[in-house]
């Protein structure tokens, strides 16, 4: 159990080849996708980019962990006849393996959506053959045929949660397949950015005018350069001898450059992943989301993004090899909605306490 408590820590990277049932999800969809970030001017490292380094993107990081605030609180519960079913069954609202409950399962899953599209449940059953328990299975723990499709799951997964396989198609690709050309960009962006910021250029150049001190050693231009900026730095003002022209050059719009290019780039991350672009742009902008009750809650970014993840989770517990026949699953989303006021007015009262 060592590698699924590993990966329930965000310790392990995947590092399985298998690709998802083709069936189900775009086998693009894999999170093992690999780029490799180049040589940017010949001073960069080669990059592999997996989950793990595209969750370094702060953009993706933020979008999934907003997708998961709103999804993992969801009580999905089973309804009968259109009836909500008595009693319930025990993996709404518990989770029997150790160390998780049934917030972290689901905010796991989310997560498996979020970068592959695609995701797998491990389940234990109940006398009657349905689910009784279920846990997500990150993608480097199961593996599939390709000529059979079938599922196989790690054996480092418990013996109890490999009695059946449930499926959960996000029905699109997700964010490592279609982001990753984005993905790859950002990284490109911050290496790029933290050389510059390590060897920047010289904001104020010293000019030697006079030929005669050409021949100055490298010691001696520091040690010029390093009273000129002392003095600035003491004073504001400095006195330099005949033979320095002082050209200041600034670094503001180079910098600039980069920020203008991390900005056109969040438009592109905050459609990959699923946010109102407006929810990764970071400092004041990065909280300014218009909501559309008074409870804050039903919001652009669940309408066209967290609601996938959570319809997707409902129609895969609704399969009859979990719930049963003539059943279905249904995600709670009364904290969603605000009741209508029964009057528009604080002052007129109640209008249904009036008689005609």
């Amino acid at each position: 159990m060592a590698g699924f408590w590993a990966w329930l820590m965000g310790d392990v990277s995947p590092t399985s080849a298998s690709g998802a049932p083709a069936l189900a999800a775009s086998g693009s969809g894999d999170s093992l996708q690999q780029a490799i970030v180049g040589d940017i001017l010949g001073t960069l490292p080669e990059e592999l980019v997996t989950r793990v380094t595209a969750a370094r993107v702060p953009e993706l990081k933020r979008a999934l962990k907003g997708h998961q605030a709103l999804v993992s609180p969801l009580r999905f519960e089973k309804f009968e006849n259109d009836t909500k079913a008595d009693p319930q069954p025990y993996w709404v609202g518990s989770c029997n393996y150790p160390g998780m409950s049934r917030h972290i399962a689901i905010k796991k899953l989310v997560e498996e959506l979020f970068w592959e599209g695609f995701a797998v449940l491990g389940c234990r059953l109940a006398t009657d053959d349905t689910v009784w328990d279920w846990v997500p299975v990150p993608r480097h723990l199961w593996s599939m045929d390709p000529s059979t499709q079938r599922v196989t799951l790690h054996d480092s997964i418990p013996a109890e949660y490999r009695m059946r396989v449930v499926l959960v198609p996000l029905g699109a690709n997700g964010v490592m397949a279609d982001g990753i050309d984005s993905i790859r960009q950002a990284r490109k962006l911050e290496k790029a950015r933290q050389t510059r910021l390590d060897a920047p250029p010289a904001a104020t150049e010293l000019h030697i005018t006079d030929p005669a001190f050409d021949q100055m050693k490298r010691k001696e231009k520091e040690t010029l350069a390093t009273s000129y900026v002392e003095t600035r730095a003491k004073h504001s003002v400095s006195v330099t001898p005949s033979y320095i022209e002082v050209k200041e050059r600034g670094v503001s719009g180079q910098l600039d450059l980069f920020e203008d290019a991390k900005n056109s780039l969040r438009l592109e991350l905050a459609m990959h992943g699923g946010v109102p672009a407006s929810f990764v742009e970071g400092g004041k902008e990065g909280s300014d989301l218009s909501y559309s009750n008074e409870q804050d809650r039903q919001s652009e970014m669940w309408t066209y993004g967290s609601a996938e993840y959570a319809y997707a989770i409902a129609a895969a517990l609704s399969g009859d090899d979990v719930v049963g026949p003539d059943a279905e699953v249904r995600a709670d989303l009364s904290h969603f909605s605000v009741p209508a006021p029964t009057s528009i007015d604080p002052e007129a009262g109640d209008a249904s306490q009036e008689t005609a």
